[in-house]
């Protein structure tokens, strides 16, 4: 991979990743006891039991968007990194 290559995979991965803390920022908070953890915000939607039903629908559904964010997350901080480091093979 030359180094315009390298710029290039560089640039977009950043904007990825700019990308994926917006939406985290959106669907979930920062774990502060845990680094690049994000626990996810729900919404209380009332007392009743269809309420807690819809919640319980509602946390599966972005729990499982918050994991799948943050294993890409992961993948393109270490990316990165190894592209910093110089040691990045395709």
């Amino acid at each position: 991979m030359d180094r315009d290559e390298l710029q290039k995979l560089t640039d977009n991965l950043k904007k990825e990743l700019i990308s994926i803390d917006s939406e985290l920022s959106v669907i979930a908070s920062k774990n502060p006891l845990v680094k690049d953890d994000f626990d996810v915000k729900v919404e209380d939607l009332g007392p009743s039991t269809e309420d807690a039903a819809q919640e319980a629908g509602e946390l599966d559904r972005l729990q499982a968007l918050v994991d799948t964010l943050e294993r890409r997350r992961k993948e393109i901080v270490s990316i990165l990194e190894k592209i910093k480091n110089g040691i990045y093979e395709k």
